[in-house]
């Protein structure tokens, strides 16, 4: 598929299957999507949006974002790529071992997902900021004026007013997806493009989903300590069933199954005979008669 135009498929509700393309933006799109840009920004900072400065400002004053964790995000980024050189060049020392090479880039995971959680910190706050808003705004104009349908080449959308008001169908967010594709360099495979990933790939590590599997047996899962999973992350034995961390037995609700008990609590009385009296017999009563 050329640079220059991206193109895929989207089957709507009624089975109907549409294929549409977006085209790279001309000199005119993109001077038009800067000037919706700017209004964007401009109409949002006069409805009191913050711009990002502020938004920084504001986020070290909350204790939100600081220096001890802007230098957490240049540390975890030294490490990994530190790490990548290790995976990839070894020590320079001596040939190195697969499981060695396993930890290194297992830990790389590790490191790239703390990482992602401390960004996420950062640019969240940014997501409302009116630069923010306005980026939104110019891609939202580029997509209207670059979509097409395959079949015709007609344009997808009029116009970006049309393009507001069908944002979230079927067709609208393949379009979005493919322009965010061609500006952005957005991969599908981006995970599995990861230096760490295509390590763990090329030597039989993960499966084609990703997950970590037995060296010796690819269908059974592992967890990054090597201990047998099933395909939800529960610790199973060699027979599938569930089992702790330590390998004893749990059900299915993860519950331990509970041993019988010697009960040394309670004393056990002898059981006492309740009497029973015999039956009286009835006898009749006479009449005493008192002659005065």
């Amino acid at each position: 598929m050329s640079k220059n135009k991206f193109e895929d498929s989207v089957v709507l509700e009624d089975g109907t299957t549409v294929k549409v393309h977006v085209k790279k933006p001309d000199n005119d799109s993109v001077k038009a999507a800067d000037r919706c840009r700017a209004k964007a920004w401009n109409d949002a900072f006069k409805d009191g949006v913050l711009t990002k400065k502020e938004v920084h400002q504001i986020m070290r004053e909350r204790n939100i974002w600081n220096d001890e964790k802007a230098s957490q995000e240049e540390k975890l980024t030294e490490e990994i790529i530190k790490l990548e050189r290790k995976l990839y060049r070894g020590d320079g020392k001596r040939k190195p071992k697969l499981s060695e090479g396993r930890s290194i880039a297992i830990e790389m995971k590790t490191k790239r997902n703390e990482l992602r959680d401390l960004i996420a910190e950062r640019i969240s706050m940014d997501e409302n900021t009116a630069e923010a808003l306005a980026d939104n705004a110019k891609f939202d104009y580029l997509v209207s004026c670059c979509a097409f349908y395959s079949d015709t080449d007609e344009p997808v959308f009029p116009n970006y007013e049309d393009y507001n008001q069908r944002s979230s169908d079927d067709i609208a967010n393949l379009a979005a997806q493919l322009l965010a594709k061609m500006m952005y360099n957005l991969d599908a495979d981006f995970e599995a493009s990861l230096p760490e990933n295509q390590f763990l790939k090329q030597f039989g590590l993960v499966n084609e989903d990703g997950e970590l599997v037995d060296p010796n047996d690819k269908d059974v899962l592992v967890d990054t300590n090597g201990k047998k999973i099933n395909s939800v992350g529960h610790y199973v034995d060699d027979q599938g069933n569930r089992v702790d961390i330590n390998g004893v037995p749990i059900d299915k609700e993860g519950l331990y199954e509970l041993v019988e008990y010697d009960n040394d609590l309670v004393t056990e009385k002898p059981k006492t005979v309740k009497k029973t009296r015999a039956p009286r017999r009835k006898t009749a009563k006479t009449k005493e008669t008192v002659e005065q």
